[in-house]
């Protein structure tokens, strides 16, 4: 079920990949890309020399800005290989979309990925029917749902796929009532919403089902609607679910609550094409360190960064670190067409352990603790802070602000606290509301009920939550419920 020699591989020998693929020249292949030319120039580094993980170290972190901005100023000179078969971009939520081509060899990856997950999902033998529910723009889009049944398709594996939208949920879910899914693969919150959809209109459905052919079945039907609420599981009996774009863990609970399956949380990206997911221990997402070199800045490397810009923050490879340690993902890629190369995610993350999961495989574990960047992040739905501090400085008699993101059951609901300049005036809060309302994502969150609507409060004063070096936090993410 699983490949001994990699996936249950010790450390020493994935550790040793690594070098392999250094020594290789991977640095010096990656240098053909205006990406890395000016960096790299600058810091004095000769990509020949680096053939191990120390001498890796000394390269300069790469940013999502950093690969805009290459993009903009040398979109000519960006690839490695120009064999690139696919694009794929990033929604560019806080600027220009990130472009990301893949080659034969990144569609390889996939494709091996894809066969993991499929024997991590997989308990028994036949067909395996998997339905994807894919959030169209401006969402978090999902076109790798077609990524991966290509990738399906290519491995001949025995999988029947369904990739839905949200907003034909209903036609979908009538769908399935003739073929029930084994597998349902999507971002938590959405599901959620479907279930919430499922309970509201079962009333309803059952009647009509009633009206138009009565029998026992039928009566049956709206009998129970009216004894308990009908959630999905009562409908469909899906065995497992796959969701990302987003923490599980506020939504795990109610996920098998709701539809009666065993959640499992996934982790990708455009720029890399390849996931990381939890196996059915969920003792954390197994991080693929064959397909990468995985390092983690702890946290408070990355709070003197907040205190000095000048300072560079120091890694250290993710095998080295204490179980229970948080913070920025940076990983090097091996790929052709465009490989990453100590390339800041933005994503902090937590090493549950290095040990040897109870599975049998031996890579890291992971958990996803949220975004460094400059982003509110409800889930699906981001917007940055500039946006928000934009709206609410043209606003007259606003002192201090400061936004709380809390969990209500599993839903987030923004709460804005306002410290007012001088004499509170009496529109403040409204004119605060309307400010909110014209933020569009947030608004969409809030129309198609992922976001419960804001809470605005006007105090005398705001309890501050400061580092350690003492900068206030204007945006904060409260624990789970």
């Amino acid at each position: 079920m699983l490949d001994p020699a990699i996936e249950a591989a010790p450390l020493g020998d994935l550790r040793a990949l690594e070098d392999r693929h250094l020594g290789d020249g991977l640095i010096s292949f990656a240098a053909r890309s205006a990406l890395y030319r000016d960096h790299w120039s600058d810091a004095g580094v000769t990509p020949a020399a680096v053939r191990k993980y120390e001498d890796l170290q000394r390269l300069p972190y790469v940013r999502g800005a950093d690969l805009r901005e290459a993009w903009r100023r040398h979109p000519d000179a960006m690839i490695c290989d120009p064999d690139v078969r696919a694009w794929f971009a990033t929604s560019g939520t806080t600027g220009l979309p990130k472009w990301t081509p893949y080659g034969p060899a990144e569609l390889a990856l996939v494709e091996e990925i894809v066969h993991r997950a499929y024997y991590i999902l997989v308990q028994r033998p036949g067909v395996f029917r998997c339905t994807i529910i894919a959030t169209p723009a401006p969402f978090v889009s999902d076109a790798g749902a077609f990524a991966l049944l290509a990738s399906h398709v290519a491995a001949r594996l025995p999988v029947e796929y369904l990739i839905a939208s949200p907003t034909e949920a209903e036609a979908t879910l009538r769908f399935l009532r003739t073929r029930p899914p084994t597998a349902i693969v999507g971002f938590p919150s959405i599901l959620l919403r479907i279930a919430e959809g499922i309970a509201d209109e079962a009333p309803t459905q059952a009647r009509l089902a009633w009206r138009r052919q009565p029998s026992a079945a039928t009566l049956a039907a709206v009998l129970a609607t009216k004894l308990m609420r009908i959630k999905p599981r009562h409908l469909f009996k899906p065995e497992v679910g796959l969701f990302g774009g987003e923490p599980l863990a506020p939504y795990r609970q109610a996920l098998h609550e709701t539809w009666g399956l065993q959640a499992l949380e996934l982790y990708a990206m455009t720029e890399y094409p390849c996931f990381h997911l939890e196996c059915r221990e969920q003792a954390g997402m197994h991080l693929w360190a064959d397909k990468c070199i995985p390092e983690i800045i702890p946290l408070a490397e990355l709070e003197r960064e907040d205190d000095d810009p000048a300072y560079v923050p120091a890694a250290r490879h993710v095998f080295d670190a204490t179980a229970g340690m948080q913070g920025e993902f940076v990983f090097t890629s091996f790929g052709r067409a465009l490989p990453l190369v100590r390339y800041r995610t933005g994503d902090v993350i937590e090493v549950v352990d290095t040990a040897r999961c109870a599975c049998g495989r031996t890579h890291p574990r992971i958990r996803v603790r949220g975004r460094r960047d400059d982003l509110v992040n409800l889930g699906l739905i981001r917007f940055s802070t500039a946006e928000l501090d934009q709206r609410l400085g043209a606003i007259s008699g606003i002192g201090s602000w400061q936004l709380r993101i809390v969990r209500r059951g599993y839903k987030p609901q923004p709460i804005l606290y306002l410290v007012p300049l001088g004499i509170e005036r009496p529109s403040l809060a409204a004119d605060a509301g309307r400010a909110l309302d014209s933020i569009e994502a947030l608004k969409l969150g809030v129309d198609n009920g992922l976001v419960l609507a804001p809470d605005i409060k006007i105090v005398p004063e705001i309890h501050d939550v400061l580092t350690w070096s003492g900068k206030r936090k204007r945006v904060i993410q409260e624990a789970p419920e």
